[in-house]
This record gives structure tokens, sequence and C-alpha cells, in this order.
């Protein structure tokens, strides 16, 4: 009886640690990844002053992002986000890239692999590029 009795009480110890673990991670992963990805730049805010622009390492201020729907009548530029996010698809008439090329580093990182072989590469890609711009449309200002 004290054996059961204490075991109940180890896995209910085990159990509590790892719940408050699980409470560490966030699961938002738009947010982990613009803060992983994005805040360096254009500041957890999302506002154009993250640290590498107020230590003068960029010469431009950074788009401030909560405001790209405001700037487009109201309406949240998906699709233009996108493109700017992936970068692979350049357009020479829109002057220098300031930004990395994410979709290039998302290729590259890889898709995970799971039990029946690896995700295709470019949906992995694409799911990462939503999941941020999920993100981004989640701190338009109001």
């Amino acid at each position: 009886m004290k054996r059961t009795r204490w075991a109940a009480v180890l896995t209910l110890a085990l159990l509590g640690g790892a719940r408050l673990a699980l409470a560490q991670i966030d699961p938002d992963f738009g947010r982990r990844e613009y803060m992983a990805r994005c805040a360096v730049c254009h500041g957890m805010d999302g506002k154009g002053n993250g640290p590498l622009y107020a230590s003068g390492f960029l010469s431009r201020r950074p788009t401030n992002l909560t405001l790209l729907a405001a700037d487009n009548g109201s309406v949240f530029p998906l699709q233009r986000v996108f493109e700017l996010i992936d970068g692979r698809q350049t357009l020479p008439a829109h002057g220098p890239r300031d930004m990395p090329v994410w979709g290039d580093v998302y290729l590259v990182e890889g898709a995970p692999r799971d039990s029946l072989g690896a995700f295709d590469p470019e949906i992995y890609v694409r799911a990462r590029i939503l999941a941020l711009i999920d993100y981004l449309a989640r701190i338009q200002a109001r």
C-alpha cells in the first residue's frame, strides 16, 4: 500500500513538473517565429524599434509592422507580406532588399522528418511563413 502511494505521489510530481515545463513554451508558433527572426530588427512590439536599429547597425528604420493594414486601406496585404518574407521572387523595380530571404533560410533549414519521411520542403516553407503572417495580422493597430 505504501509503495502504491509513493508511486502515485511521484507520478503526480513528475506530471506537475512536465506541465510546468510545457507552460513555459509559447504555443503560438507565429509569435515564436517573429520573436526569433524578426524582433531583432522590427522590435518586440513590431513598431520598427528593434535592437539592431537602436544600436545604429541599420541605416534605415525597419517597417512598423503594426501598421501594415492601416497603410493599405484597412486591409491586411497578405500576398505582399508573403512575398516580402519569402523573398525568393525578386522584383528588381522595387530596389534593394534589406531583409533576409527567409524562404531560402527556411528551405535550407529543412523540414522535420516524421515516420513517413520528410515533409515537402515547399509546404514547410509556406507553413512557417503563414504562421508568421498570422501573427503579424493579429498585431495590427486597431
